[in-house]
Formats: structure tokens, C-alpha cells, sequence
């Protein structure tokens, strides 16, 4: 299927895919750049939600990407 998008990013997703997923002009879609893509989904993903619950308990704990890359070269270390 091919779709245009509009003026303001707008694009029409077909009748048919809209009743399959019971979509309706309400509905809350994900939008997610993948690749060269553009995927969207129903409601806002499980990825979502739990990268951010991870995000908040990381910040309220104070650890970074380099304590946890750390770890993670220590975990590797011990299994090799």
C-alpha cells in the first residue's frame, strides 16, 4: 500500500489496516525512526515505558552509561 503525506506530516493509514488494528481517530500511536523507516504502532510501546522506568531509577540512583558498561565488562569478564 502507498500513502501521501500531507501538508502538516499527515498520512491517511488505509480503512482496512485501521478496523484490523480497531484504530479510530482517537487512537494513540507510536511513532519510531528503524533504519530507514518509520514504524508505528498501537498505543505506546512496552519498550517505551520500560526504558523510561529504567531511565528514572538509573538517574534517582546516580548511575551512568560508563558505570554500567563497566559492570557489563566485568559480568563478561567472570563468564569468559
Amino acid at each position: 500500500m502507498v500513502t501521501r503525506m500531507r501538508e502538516k506530516g499527515q498520512v491517511t493509514i488505509p480503512a482496512d489496516i485501521r478496523e484490523s488494528l480497531r484504530l479510530s481517530k482517537d487512537s494513540v500511536l507510536s511513532v519510531a525512526k528503524v533504519g530507514d523507516g518509520i514504524l508505528l504502532t498501537p498505543r505506546p510501546s512496552v519498550y517505551e515505558a520500560t526504558s523510561a522506568r529504567f531511565v528514572k531509577a538509573a538517574h534517582e540512583k546516580r548511575i551512568t552509561l560508563n558505570d554500567l558498561l563497566k559492570d557489563l565488562k566485568k559480568i563478561r569478564h567472570k563468564d569468559s
